[in-house]
């Protein structure tokens, strides 16, 4: 007779978790949202799983604009890649983690720096957090790409990382680029020459 309470108790639990699941996504994830018909989603791996590859066709695809967010940038790839999109008329701006990439030990990622900012590409720093951890691209404000693939050598040839771009998807990109643009404005310019 002293188990009923218990069981009771348990019953509860099970049904109120039941009611949380029936609860439509949106409900649970205010984040959520359903993708259009036409919206594609591509993944790519490293190393050697096409994850490089993957970040360089979607710089290759835009042609309006790219808004990168970047805690680190130190491939020479990437930074050719946005140089290139910035040549057919892109709008490019790449926003990066201040100790990530501008401390006295940063010396890597100089060179892919002043590869951007020698071609005129607009660079912001951040400071404002601990960690600028964010790794993404808006791009023509439809497309987004992100992963946890830092832009740089080591995420392309050693390390375990993955890239997800989601094509055609305006709704996604417009959350992405608010964030990106909330950061942006945080941010302060790159202004030396490397």
């Amino acid at each position: 007779m002293q188990i009923k309470p218990f069981r009771t108790f348990w019953l509860g639990c099970v049904l109120l978790l039941g009611a949380a699941c029936a609860l439509p996504a949106q409900a649970r994830t205010p984040q959520s949202m359903a993708l259009a018909p036409n919206v594609a989603i591509s993944s790519a791996f490293s190393p050697s799983g096409g994850a490089l590859a993957l970040v360089i066709q979607a710089i290759d695809q835009a042609h309006s604009s790219i808004h990168m967010a970047a805690y680190l940038l130190t491939s020479s790839d990437v930074a050719r890649a946005l140089v290139q999109a910035k040549k057919r008329g892109v709008a490019v701006h790449v926003l990066l983690d201040w100790k990530g990439n501008f401390d006295q030990d940063a010396r890597y990622a100089k060179h892919a720096i002043g590869i951007l900012r020698n071609a005129g590409i607009a660079v912001r720093s951040i400071d404002i957090y601990p960690i600028f951890h964010d790794k993404y691209m808006v791009i023509d404000r439809r497309t987004v790409q992100t992963g946890s693939f830092n832009y740089t050598y080591s995420a392309a040839h050693r390390n375990a990382e993955n890239v997800l771009v989601v094509w055609n998807a305006p709704e996604l990109a417009a959350r992405y680029l608010a964030d990106w643009q909330r950061n942006w404005n945080l941010g302060q310019p790159v202004e030396q020459p490397y």
